[in-house]
């Protein structure tokens, strides 16, 4: 794996728990996969964690990402529909303009 600065290293991060939503990783097994040692994947953790963007498993000390990824993509989804109408509405302003 390339050399990643500490921004793009967190989003990797971050892309790396997203194929382990359901059982979550543990920072030696994200250390292992990001080939990082424990002691960055800890400091990543934290900041990832005071952002509320993973959390720790109670049952299994794993981390995971929160519900709030899922707000992101409606957040988004809204975005585009609140902008689909807005397009749709000045179209037939324009069209009946024409007539």
């Amino acid at each position: 794996m390339e050399r990643l600065n500490s921004q793009e290293r967190l989003l990797a991060e971050v892309e790396k728990l997203v194929g382990f939503s359901v059982d979550g990783l543990n920072n030696k097994q994200l250390a292992f996969e990001m080939k990082i040692s424990e002691v960055i994947v800890c400091r990543d953790l934290a900041i990832l964690e005071r952002r509320g963007w993973i959390e720790r498993s109670r049952t299994t000390s794993r981390w995971r990402l929160t519900p709030k990824f899922g707000n992101f993509a409606g957040t988004i989804m809204k975005c585009f529909q609140t902008a689909k109408l807005k397009l749709t509405e000045d179209e037939a302003r324009y069209a009946s303009a024409m007539q």
